[in-house]
């Protein structure tokens, strides 16, 4: 009998819940692209029936009219949130970032302190940049398991998905807090002004909560640690090292892997140092002469902009190379198809809400069930919600940002907690989600069900904790 086979014998009835749970996602939640088009369809019936109007064909028409209209209104936030995937994948899977990666897989001494330690990692790692904590963590994972034989392996890999879990949306690549600080961006009309990242990302209160979930999961990831006669050990081959040194020649035809390769003239350059260090010291001297520059302090010029411009150039150094850059950019891609292809149809839902005004209906409802104090409370849990079917918190903000800032400036709530509120609402929910944890379950080669009751119950604990907070958190704002 398989280690697996005895580890799903041995599950507890609530890891048998969450991995039934986790099961009908997988089996009955479709791709994220088929979603957005079912919603598509939802938005415009619910508009058509309940929104103002008279119902008719010239309405229908005026709801199609607007969701072309929107269509193409969120291309640059689009190719923010695929740029931020990118900058991210190519610094984590740099040679200097993969040699950190390594000093810290040797710091664990046992199977206890190596999960306390992969999700403080995880966690961390996600603050500077969702995709930089996405992909090292899943490396990570493998170095870690090379060290820790005796450790669980389901819960390492849900330790290394805790920072899309619980920390990310109150970072430095946070979505809605970045946007809503950017110049120009959609949200502004909603907001009825700029809000800057040190009174959201910055502010007392989320760096606080921020700093309490980082301990409340790394005490309780050792805690739950299963017994020795009762852990899932890795499975074999799954340590063993898949990294390939990057900065390779990129030579082609017969005999390239065996035989000394003759370098072109463009493969030199290719494989030169140079060309990254002028272009990637221009970039940081830029940097420098941006942030010096700014008259209302440093973090009036944090924007979705300038953090990608700082990884970009940041993975551009480490690299070192042409070749080596170009290599896992190439591979990086391939994990933002999946934005590149939604947004469009993300905006067009938007173009349907603010084009017929149902938003503000939706945003008439929020004040009926909710007031001043709870309203934070109530958008958090909405915004949880809204996630398990549209996990994406930068296209799912396009869609709520209308109504619930709208519902903010009835009640009197801060735009500023709006958006921390929705921030931590869109990621708590991440924890039982299985979109964002493929990519490393993929290269951990364990099914979603595997790490679900870990995952299930470390986000009870998170829900109260975060719970409380915005109930309380009228009182900072």
């Amino acid at each position: 009998m398989s280690q697996a086979t005895q580890g799903q014998e041995r599950d507890t009835l609530l890891q048998r819940l969450a991995g039934g749970l986790s099961r009908w996602s997988l089996r009955w939640v479709p791709d994220a692209w088929v979603v957005v088009v079912l919603l598509t369809f939802v938005v415009f019936v619910l508009t058509f029936f309940l929104g103002p109007g008279q119902i008719g064909i010239g309405k229908a028409g005026d709801l199609i009219a607007g969701w072309g209209d929107g269509f193409w209104e969120l291309l640059e936030f689009g190719m923010q949130m695929a740029l931020i995937m990118l900058t991210g994948f190519v610094v984590a899977t740099s040679p200097p970032f993969r040699r950190l990666l390594t000093w810290v897989a040797d710091r664990p001494k046992g199977p206890k302190s190596a999960v306390a330690v992969m999700a403080a990692t995880s966690m961390i790692l996600v603050l500077i940049n969702w995709g930089l904590g996405l992909i090292g963590s899943a490396v990570l994972v493998r170095y870690m398991a090379a060290r820790q034989p005796k450790v669980d392996y389901r819960l390492l890999v849900a330790a290394a998905y805790l920072g899309m879990a619980g920390t990310w949306h109150a970072g430095l690549s946070a979505s809605a807090p970045l946007l809503v600080a950017t110049p120009g961006n959609f949200a502004e009309e909603f907001f009825g002004r700029l809000i800057p990242v040190s009174d959201t990302i910055f502010s007392p209160f989320n760096m606080v909560l921020t700093v309490v979930v980082i301990l409340l999961w790394v005490v309780m990831t050792p805690l739950i640690h299963p017994r020795p006669d009762k852990t899932v050990t890795p499975p074999a081959g799954i340590a063993e090292a898949e990294d390939v040194d990057d900065e390779t020649v990129r030579a082609e035809g017969p005999g390239a892997a065996t035989a000394p390769v003759q370098l072109t003239p463009a493969q030199r350059i290719e494989n030169s140092r140079w060309v990254n260090m002028v272009i990637g010291g221009i970039g940081l001297i830029y940097i420098v002469i941006y942030f010096t520059g700014l008259e209302e302090g440093l973090l009036s010029g944090i924007t979705l902009n300038t953090v990608n411009f700082i990884f970009l150039f940041l993975g551009i150094l480490l690299h070192g190379t042409p070749a080596s850059l170009l290599k896992q950019a190439e591979r990086g891609g391939s994990f933002a198809w999946g934005i590149i292809i939604q947004f469009p149809f993300y905006a067009g839902i938007l173009g349907i809400l603010t084009a017929t005004g149902f938003s503000e209906r939706i945003a008439g409802w929020f004040t009926t069930i909710a007031n001043e104090h709870t309203f934070p409370l109530v958008t958090y849990w909405y915004s949880g919600l809204v996630n398990v079917f549209v996990p994406s918190g930068g296209s799912k903000f396009a869609i709520e940002a209308p109504y619930i800032a709208e519902a903010a400036a009835n009640l009197g709530v801060s735009p500023e907690l709006t958006v921390l509120a929705y921030a931590w609402g869109d990621m708590a929910t991440d924890a039982i989600q299985p979109f964002w944890a493929l990519p490393l379950l993929a290269i951990a080669r364990l099914g979603f069900r595997d790490v679900m009751g870990f995952l299930l119950t470390l986000f009870i604990a998170y829900a109260v904790v975060v719970s409380g907070a915005f109930l309380v958190a009228p009182l900072f704002f």
